[in-house]
Parts: structure tokens; C-alpha cells; sequence
């Protein structure tokens, strides 16, 4: 079968689901880091989740082929990139497109309207799903935060990041 032409570009097939898995190895690794360094610098925002700190949170990007899992775990806590039927278990699924998750977990995007407006869908236990962003609202996490930069590059990565014209900040989506 032959890709469409775009132009002078051709459209690619998806890579296989290996790819997928090597590719995620050192994503995986620095999102489990940076979970783990808010963990001990902020270990009250995770108290916030209450008796959902075990729970697995996937957080779906409509718009890319494949998910975040999230299992917080308090010290313990992993977050992995998934592909088909590993993206089955969990306890919430929350989806929507890339820009407004992460908008979400900025705090740059109001879940609340998000939800009642139809920009992201939520399966499974809602009450989780409340719970993280209750968690994440009081986190108050810039983008720095969420990839686990050291304290002395935060600010000047978050300003980085609130000049570009998409992605995490306030108004982007």
C-alpha cells in the first residue's frame, strides 16, 4: 500500500509498537524522575490524591499514539509511555488533545471547563480523576516542574516555555 503523497512529502506509516517501547525507555526514565524529585521536594501535593495514590491514571493525547500512565505510588511512583492494549488498565482515563493535558497539569487550563465543555473525556473512577486535580492545583507546577529540571533552571525554562506561541501556558489552547 502506498503512503498519500502530501505535496512533495509523503505520509508515513505508524513505526511498529517496538519502536515505540525503545523510544520510551529514556522518556520513561526522566517522567518517572521528575515525578519522583515532586514527590520529595512537594510530598504534600501527592497526600491531596488521599486513598487515590495508588490509583493509575492515563492520561491520553487524542492527538498522538500513545498514552501516559501514571501511578503515583508516593516514593515508588512510574510514569510510562503506552501503546494498545497496555493503555487498558487503570482506574481513570482522561483524554484529550496534547496542549489542553498539559495545560492541565500546568494549571494554565481550568479542568473544570475543560470537562464541561468537551475537551477532554474522562473513563472510569471520576473521583480519581477530581482528586488529581485537586493535587495538581495545589501543586501549582510550571513545566520545569513536570520534567523534573533542577530548581536553578525552573525559572528560566518556564519563561521559555510561556514565550512560545503553543503548549503549556496561559491561553495556548
Amino acid at each position: 500500500m502506498r503512503p498519500k503523497s502530501l505535496g512533495s512529502f509523503r505520509a508515513l506509516p505508524a513505526p511498529p509498537r517496538w519502536f515505540f517501547k525503545t523510544a520510551a525507555l529514556p522518556l520513561n526514565a526522566l517522567l518517572t524522575a521528575s515525578l519522583r524529585r515532586v514527590v520529595r521536594e512537594r510530598p504534600d501535593v501527592f497526600q491531596k490524591l488521599g486513598r487515590f495514590q495508588n490509583a493509575v491514571f492515563l492520561i491520553a493525547p487524542m492527538d498522538m499514539p500513545f498514552a501516559f500512565r501514571l501511578k503515583p505510588l508516593v516514593r515508588q511512583g512510574i510514569v510510562e509511555i503506552v501503546t494498545g492494549q497496555a493503555d487498558k488498565a487503570y482506574s481513570v482515563r482522561i483524554s484529550g488533545n496534547l496542549k489542553t493535558l498539559l495545560g492541565l497539569f500546568d494549571g494554565t487550563i481550568d479542568a473544570d471547563s475543560c470537562f464541561f465543555g468537551g475537551d477532554i473525556r474522562l473513563e472510569g473512577a471520576t473521583d480519581a480523576a477530581l482528586a488529581l486535580r485537586n493535587a495538581l492545583e495545589a501543586a501549582e507546577l510550571g513545566p520545569g516542574d513536570i520534567l523534573g529540571l533542577p530548581a536553578r533552571l525552573k525559572p528560566a525554562f518556564n519563561r521559555l516555555v510561556a514565550g512560545l506561541p503553543f503548549g503549556m501556558r496561559h491561553g495556548a489552547v
